[in-house]
């Protein structure tokens, strides 16, 4: 018996065909599968299939294969899509509510998709300007406990790390810090500009960091110790906007602060540092002249004073990884060694090299510069704008497979008169990149009119030109095909598969199956709207508790201010204020609720004779007598500070402490009775003294973090002045402060902030989030309900016989009402289940941010399901009553 003949590999067969020219392919193809098969019994079918397959690879030739007509293909196509456009304007025009309904949807969708992109891409290019960008780091120093538990990490480095790190490390090729030098005055003949944000820094930030230089030289841009650079805006401050037509090269501007004042020259201009950075400066003075001022023992310093913003630039590709270890391992022993206690210093600190652009999005360490962003909200806000124009898409698709079917016949025609499966395919692509081009100049309109309100919320500056910006225009085009294709595909694969009797069937063949592809599409609706729902549910009722919880302190019209600036007695500026009776109380305080908890020199608790440093950290905060009393915060055990009870710290000099600590600190010292710990001896920086009192815990800082241990002692020097006003005639007492301010310095402002918005400002980035998911829940919702109008509108034109019936036959509003929403209810439900648990997740891991928080309680659960249905009824409701009132005589007139 012969063996079983098996037919060559059909792709390089068909392969074959496409290129062939005809006249060869017959003779060709025979000659090759006759080799073929005599090759199968002597060689083997492997060998005898790559055989095949080379030969075809082989005829692949310029002279063997079919002429392209490229002319007459391209006139071709350009027929046929004008054909389509035609076709696809009639279209719109026919079934006008659809086109309305498809065109709102859309360029809402789009529009949404388009600002969020901006505010993402605003957002990823922080930092981005700089050419040495990917090379550059922020030391930044990590604080450890005794258990070996992270205390904080700073933003900022001491004095001495910069030089060393560069001396010691020759992946480093540049070191600078920043120094913020007490918002100095500045003089420039008759002019004076109080508070001026002067910040002094090393000559190797021009080199680490792109600036653009408008006047004076890089190379020669510190000369000397008194040497000022301008931004632009600076500039045209001082000299007027005529500056670049004086030479003000050279010119002296005059700095002061407190008792110190000096001449500094301008050596050059630079251009306004841009929106899109994480630090910005006004002036830039060479750091050498801080050092001289604060002396040689701070320049030096290597172990505290973590105020000096440091960035290193390194060897491209250096092992950052290494060399953090290696800084680790080496730097604190060889730099400091161990502590007068006897333990090593590099128990307790680390430095980590934190990369220039991670800074904006995945920063928020203790002394930031600036507010930072944060890479969850973009997160956020990406997946919801995919989300939104999703539902856009998907909203089209059920309209258009819905509103398709009336066209069934139109496509059997079609295939009869022999259109292929691609032509069809193409036609409804076309048709549905038509629509997003027509929706897509409302959508930019829809951006023109929202941005200015987005730049508001979120203190942006973004821009939409796309006839000036070359990547937006770009983005838009490849946004029109993506949205055309994705929407239009489904509709168009859906159609063009159809076989020529199910086509020519018509509607009621398509609508045979209740649950198709559609009923998916609506559900995926359904749960972005219910997980939208949820998340904002969840927000609002966290940012409720956080208005509604008590902080432990009184913040209701409390107002504070800088104190004056200038020789004048702190008391009587007090005294001065609280003449007027609308001003109730007043305290002074180095730091206000509300702040951070930064400053802490390190405290030892004595048993018996025996000092022991304490394995916790315990900030300090310097206040007066009247603290507790104007806040409102109730002494447990102990007393109140009292005349006389001052710890003034002198250099060197172990001085008498007096000390009142918060709940949190006597429990960290093993007191959970807060009258045992009164009168013990602590030891606190430079100061050794006794606990006199025990205060009631209270949230300093935000609810994001836990109540921590706290230390508070009077003392001489304030930066603050608290004021608790009675409620009424606020505004007159607010101008009876300024007055005084004015009679104290008339050169400054007050600045006053009520604590009230203060404690609110903690909490900005969470009610932004929680407005733009509102806003963004609106979008969903509007898009949903357009789409579920034009779906229901469409599924009762359909069944207008059978609800003729059903009244002829007795059938009630309300039961033909409920079988239409039937199938809509069990959507929801299938959505509901699938829906909210991942919004759960998602919203469980949000509240972890908050050390005190709302708990998610059945109602928030219940309530996105309760809306979901409610706006799904409502919507059938309406389109119901109108069939119903249609005369049934008239639906069935045709039978």
């Amino acid at each position: 018996m012969d063996k079983q003949r098996h037919s060559p590999p059909s792709w390089s067969t068909k392969f074959l065909a496409w290129f062939l020219k005809e006249d060869y392919y017959e003779d060709v193809q025979g000659d090759l599968e006759e080799e073929y098969q005599l090759l199968i019994k002597s060689k083997g079918l492997s060998r005898a299939r790559r055989w095949y397959n080379w030969q075809i690879i082989r005829l692949f030739k310029p002279d063997m294969a079919k002429k392209i007509e490229a002319q007459n293909s391209i006139e071709k196509e350009t027929t046929m899509f004008k054909n389509y456009f035609k076709i696809g304007l009639r279209n719109l025009w026919k079934y006008k509510s659809s086109t309305v309904i498809n065109v709102i949807g859309l360029s809402t969708g789009i529009a949404a998709f388009v600002l969020i992109a901006l505010f993402i891409k605003d957002e990823l290019s922080y930092d981005r300007h700089h050419e040495h960008a990917e090379n550059i780091y922020r030391v930044t120093v990590k604080n450890y406990t005794r258990d070996g538990d992270l205390s904080r990490q700073w933003a900022f480095a001491s004095a001495g790390h910069a030089s060393r790190l560069k001396e010691d490390y020759s992946e480093i090729t540049h070191a600078t810090r920043f120094y913020a030098w007490a918002l100095p005055d500045l003089a420039y003949k008759d002019q004076t500009f109080r508070s001026e944000q002067v910040v002094f820094c090393d000559p190797d930030a021009f080199e680490i960091f792109d600036f653009e230089f408008l006047a004076g030289a890089e190379e020669s841009v510190f000369p000397d110790i008194y040497s000022l650079v301008l931004t632009r805006a600076t500039a045209i401050k001082i000299f007027g906007n005529d500056w670049e037509e004086k030479n003000i090269i050279g010119e002296t501007v005059t700095l002061s602060r407190d008792d110190n004042e000096a001449p500094f020259k301008v050596t050059a201009v630079i251009e306004d540092m841009p929106a899109q950075q994480h630090f910005h400066f006004d002036y830039l003075a060479p750091i050498r002249f801080v050092e001289m001022i604060m002396g040689e023992d701070a320049a030096n310093n290597v172990g505290g004073n973590y105020n000096w913003m440091t960035f290193i630039r390194t060897n491209p590709g250096a092992d950052i990884p290494r060399l953090t270890q290696a800084a680790n391992e080496e730097f604190w022993d060889k730099y400091i060694g161990q502590f007068d206690s006897g333990v090593d210093a590099r128990n307790f600190y680390d430095f980590e090299f934190q990369p220039l652009l991670d800074i904006h999005l995945k920063s928020n360490l203790e002394g930031e510069y600036e507010t930072n962003g944060s890479i969850e909200q973009v997160y956020i806000f990406g997946i919801v704008g995919v989300l939104l124009l999703l539902i856009a898409c998907v909203n089209y698709m059920n309209i258009a497979t819905s509103h398709y079917s009336r066209r069934m016949k139109e496509v059997g025609v079609r295939k009869v008169i022999g259109a292929f499966k691609s032509s069809l395919i193409k036609q409804f692509l076309s048709e549905s990149v038509l629509v997003v081009a027509v929706s897509l100049p409302l959508a930019i309109i829809l951006i023109l009119w929202a941005l200015p309100y987005l730049n508001n919320f979120m203190d942006k500056e973004l821009a939409f030109n796309p006839f000036i910006q070359t990547d937006i225009f770009f983005g838009l085009l490849i946004l029109l095909i993506t949205v055309g294709s994705l929407a239009g595909l489904y509709p168009a694969l859906f159609l063009s598969k159809i076989n020529l009797v199910q086509a020519l069937k018509g509607e009621q063949s398509m609508n045979a199956s209740k649950w198709n592809f559609r009923s998916f599409l609506v559900t995926f609706q359904y749960i972005v709207t219910i997980g939208l729902l949820f998340s904002i549910g969840v927000i609002e009722s966290q940012m409720k508790f956080i208005q509604n919880s008590d902080p432990g302190f009184d913040r209701q019209y409390m107002v504070t201010l800088n104190l004056p600036r200038g020789d004048h007695n702190n008391e009587t500026f007090r005294n001065e204020l609280l003449k007027n009776p609308q001003i109730e109380k007043a305290t002074f305080s180095s730091r206000i609720p509300t702040g951070r908890l930064a400053d802490n020199w390190g405290s030892r608790f004595f048993k018996g004779d025996s000092a022991i440093a304490t394995n916790f950290r315990l900030p300090v905060v310097t206040v007066d007598k009247y603290f507790l009393d104007t806040y409102g915060i109730d002494i447990l055990a102990g007393e109140n500070f009292r005349d006389g009870m001052e710890t003034n710290l002198l250099p060197d000099t172990m001085v008498t402490g007096h000390y009142i600590i918060n709940e949190a600190a006597a429990k960290a010292l093993g007191f959970n009775d807060p009258t045992e710990i009164v009168g013990k001896k602590l030891g606190y920086g430079p100061s050794e003294g006794r606990i006199i009192g025990v205060m009631k815990d209270f949230h300093f800082e935000s609810l994001h973090s836990p109540i921590v241990p706290t230390l508070f002692l009077t003392r001489d020097r304030y930066r603050r002045i608290s004021l608790k006003l009675s409620s009424e005639n606020l505004r007159e007492t607010l101008n009876y402060i300024e007055n005084v301010f004015a009679q104290f310095d008339s050169e400054s402002d007050p600045n006053y902030r009520f604590v009230d918005d203060l404690f609110n400002e903690q909490y900005q980035k969470e009610e932004r989030l929680g407005t733009m998911i509102k806003v963004f829940a609106a979008i969903a919702i509007l898009i949903s309900c357009l789409g579920l109008i034009g779906m229901v509108g469409f599924i009762i034109e359909t069944k207008l016989k059978e609800i003729g019936v059903r009244k002829v036959l007795g059938a009630s509003t309300q039961s033909i009402w409920l079988i239409i929403s039937n199938r809509f209810l069990i959507l929801i439900g299938v959505a509901f289940l699938i829906g909210l648990p991942v919004a759960y997740w998602f919203m469980s891991d949000w509240l972890e941010g908050f050390v005190y928080r709302t708990n998610i309680s059945i109602m928030l659960v219940i309530m996105p399901a309760v809306i979901a249905v409610l706006l799904t009824l409502m919507a059938i409701a309406y389109q119901t009553l109108q069939a119903t009132r249609v005369n049934p005589v008239e639906c069935l007139k045709d039978e």
